[in-house]
């Protein structure tokens, strides 16, 4: 029950495609239909919250029909919300600037957009705390000067507007860490590799002094009364991971949510389902049908002779696996490099990962670091995990230490200012773009790629969902206008002293940049692999993501469709007959591949490579009478 006395938050957390819109959704309307007037905030980049609903969403409240109290719901942009509380305080913000440095109101305007491109979620918000220290060190000169020359500081429109920045960031921590205020829910599926992810995901929020109340398993496959061998498989993998899942969250609430025949879509949908969204008891043992191999499922069907060469063409360098959460991206790159580096043994190969929250080693069962790795049986083919955050450590460091390096040689002019000053310079380096740590990472590997000789002839690269993926494969852009404003900058400050070490670098990284964007835009070295399900918001999601990758001159492959239902009960032919629709709604210009669902998923290289004999190019017939052979 909720208090009624002041707003609560209710957050729900989890990688993406286990079904956090949908139970975000389903709460939502029985807290209304309960009396409560409620709002359901999207804060994903890549907004799903509209297609849940059936309608149209914007930053603006919409009214969402309820039998009681009130529901409306908002697709969140960070961007333009924060583009706006800017505009509001640009005067005061400029004028802070202007006190404490050697910029003009033009050089600030360049800066406050350029601190926030990139921005999502509620990183928006906690960016306030960061801003509100970089103009503080901005205005602490002024206040020294006026102490100097006046005698005596009087607090301005500048400290008023440095204390709000302050004072909001403060709130929304204090909102987060306050069980009575908010509330977390983590979701996943009850598989063991998205255990490993939520014990990560769990531990961090903890870290942060955020607890999680509860733990969602959902789309749990309840028992049937017809024996059905893909269905038994898959329950007990099920069964094994819920068991894990209760162990490592012994002192946590568990709610299993059953699998729906379909997912709802629109708020009569909703409606109905309601009472199917509910927790479920545990389940019950049954006896289970003849266990089948995953081995002689493998052995049904042969590969298509080409669907290789259709992900990544002769000449293709860059191969980049993309889609919404949960897809199965990070299986099916894996998969796709192991066929790959098969067909061809002495072909270079790096598989690489840049999702923040990797799983790369989980699936390949092998420990992987940023430090690239041999797979075993495959001498040409290597796997690393990016660590962007050190990587970008590393490079922020050194550009510190040259901005120490010229303040430190700094000729005239008055010490205690240019103390001053060295702060500002060393803040406009922590003001980069959010997401910059993730370029430097892919910079390292086009460096790979593009070095005379080049140490790989591909690499196939696991990206982050959806709209973390658009953001970086948008960032080497935004981070040219970054690296061309803060030299711009940096020029104010060449009078007293001089460039140094740090322009060279940022022109070689310029340098870098632009090499990147010409690779990633040149259709015969680079191309993009589409992963999805055949479910209405995953195609919607690939739809959109589509339609964005053409418009950023990005040339995609094909479309694999994943965990393609087959088996020989009601359930499983009703499953395939709603794949089969997806499927054919999906964008016809592009190849598809389909990919058969494994219960449990396959992990390590033995697995993998058996499964990716399975793959076929074609329509969804083909696949779905694999189950029936």
């Amino acid at each position: 029950m909720l208090s009624e006395q002041r707003p609560q938050y209710i957050f729900f957390g989890g990688k993406g495609g286990v079904g956090k819109t949908t139970c975000a959704t389903a709460a939502a309307f029985r807290l209304a239909e309960a009396g409560h007037h409620v709002l359901i905030v999207s804060t994903d980049p890549a907004h799903s919250l509209g297609d849940a609903l059936a309608t149209r969403l914007s930053s603006k409240p919409k009214r969402v029909p309820t039998k009681r109290g009130s529901l409306h719901a908002v697709e969140l942009d960070a961007d333009d919300a924060l583009i706006r509380w800017m505009k509001k305080r640009k005067q005061g913000l400029e004028t802070i600037a202007e006190h404490g440095t050697y910029l003009d109101a033009e050089d600030i305007e360049q800066l406050l957009q350029l601190s926030l491109p990139g921005v999502d979620e509620l990183v928006g918000l906690v960016e306030l705390r960061r801003i509100a220290e970089v103009f503080d060190d901005m205005q602490a000169k002024h206040r020294f000067l006026s102490e100097s020359l006046g005698g005596r500081y009087r607090p301005d429109a500048g400290d008023a507007l440095i204390d709000e920045v302050d004072a909001e960031g403060r709130e929304l921590v204090e909102i987060l860490r306050d069980p009575a205020s908010a509330r977390f829910s983590w979701v996943l599926l009850p598989e063991l590799l998205a255990l490993e992810e939520t014990k990560d995901g769990v531990a961090a929020l903890q870290r942060e002094g955020i607890a999680v109340e509860e733990i969602i398993v959902n789309r749990v496959r309840l028992p049937t009364a017809q024996p059905c061998p893909a269905c038994d498989r898959r329950a007990r993998a099920e069964k094994s991971a819920i068991r894990n899942i209760r162990a490592s969250f012994a002192h946590s609430k568990i709610l299993l949510v059953p699998q729906l025949d379909a997912e709802p879509r629109g708020g009569a949908a909703f409606h109905k389902s309601a009472k199917k969204l509910q927790p479920v008891p545990r389940l019950a043992d049954r006896p289970l049908a003849r266990r089948e191999s995953k081995i002689a499922i493998a052995k049904r069907t042969r590969p298509a002779s080409n669907w290789a060469d259709v992900l990544a063409p002769p000449g293709c360098r860059l191969l980049l696996f993309g889609g919404k959460g949960g897809v199965g991206k990070t299986t099916c790159a894996t998969t796709g490099a192991l066929v790959l580096a098969e067909r061809d043994r002495q072909r270079k190969i790096l598989l690489l990962s840049t999702d923040p929250a990797h799983s790369l080693a989980d699936v390949i069962r092998i420990p992987l670091g940023d430090k690239a790795r041999a797979l075993p049986g495959f001498p040409a083919l290597r796997a690393r995990e990016i660590d962007a955050e050190g990587l970008f450590h590393s490079r922020r460091e050194s550009y510190l230490a040259s901005v120490d390096e010229l303040f430190d040689g700094l000729q005239g002019g008055s010490h205690l200012d240019a103390a001053y000053d060295r702060a500002v310079a060393r803040d406009l380096i922590d003001l980069s773009p959010p997401g910059l740590d993730e370029i430097f990472g892919i910079l390292s590997v086009s460096e790979a790629l593009l070095g005379q000789p080049p140490e790989y002839d591909l690499v196939v690269v696991d990206t982050a969902p959806t709209g973390h993926a658009l953001r970086l494969l948008e960032m080497p852009a935004k981070a040219l206008e970054w690296v061309h404003t803060l030299l711009a900058i940096l020029l104010k400050y060449r009078k007293v002293t001089g460039l140094g070490g740090v322009a060279s670098d940022l022109l070689e990284l310029a340098k870098q940049m632009r090499q990147f964007l010409d690779l990633l835009h040149d259709p015969h070295r680079t191309r993009l692999v589409a992963v999805t399900r055949a479910a209405q918001l995953p195609r919607l999601e690939t739809t959109r993501l589509l339609v964005k990758v053409a418009k950023m001159k990005i040339a995609v492959s094909a479309v694999l469709v994943n965990a393609v239902t087959e088996g020989v009960c009601v359930r499983c032919r009703r499953s395939a007959a709603v794949q089969q629709r997806e499927i054919k709604a999906l964008p016809p210009a592009h190849a598809k591949l389909l990919a058969p669902e494994v219960a449990p998923p396959p992990r390590g290289i033995g697995e993998l490579r058996r499964w990716g004999a399975t793959w076929q190019m074609g329509i969804m017939g083909s696949m779905g009478r694999m189950g029936q052979r």
